[in-house]
């Protein structure tokens, strides 16, 4: 493969990669524990004491 080639084909990589980045993938936007940390703060903040678990990774993974 020639060197132009090359480029061409892993810039299309990485945006096949990143085209959708909410869709719970290895490299996406971990939306679970974001929005899991976003509810653990609002029910803190009016008082709960029984609060949901914290998200943790899986296999290095946060989703």
């Amino acid at each position: 493969m020639r060197p132009l080639s090359w480029v061409f084909s892993t810039i299309e990589l990485v945006g096949d990669m990143s085209e959708d980045p909410f869709e719970n993938r290895m490299n996406d936007v971990p939306m679970t524990a974001l929005c899991r940390s976003i509810e653990v703060d609002l029910r803190q903040m009016l008082g709960e004491s029984v609060l949901p678990a914290v998200a943790r990774p899986v296999d290095s993974v946060l989703l």
